[in-house]
């Protein structure tokens, strides 16, 4: 009986980045979603800068913030344009 070769991972990102858009991005949610709790990689100095410059732009200035429900319509109001 044979045996089914296993593809690398380099065979498998090949073949994904051939498929559309919606199906990439099922596939990268669902290999990040697949990931161990506690294994997620810390975030980067350049992400790390960034929210320590918006935290201070928030201290210096609270009211530039918003809050969840603000984000959430303005997320909607993006999205239906």
């Amino acid at each position: 009986m044979p045996t089914e070769k296993q593809m690398t991972a380099d065979e498998l990102i090949s073949d994904a980045v051939s498929l559309d858009v919606s199906d990439r991005l099922r596939i990268a949610e669902a290999i990040w979603d697949s990931l161990p709790e506690g294994t997620l990689p810390a975030p980067g100095h350049e992400v790390k800068g960034e929210f320590d410059c918006r935290m201070e732009d928030y201290r210096q200035d609270p009211e530039s913030g918003m809050t969840l429900g603000e984000l959430r319509d303005r997320l909607d109001a993006d999205k239906a344009r």
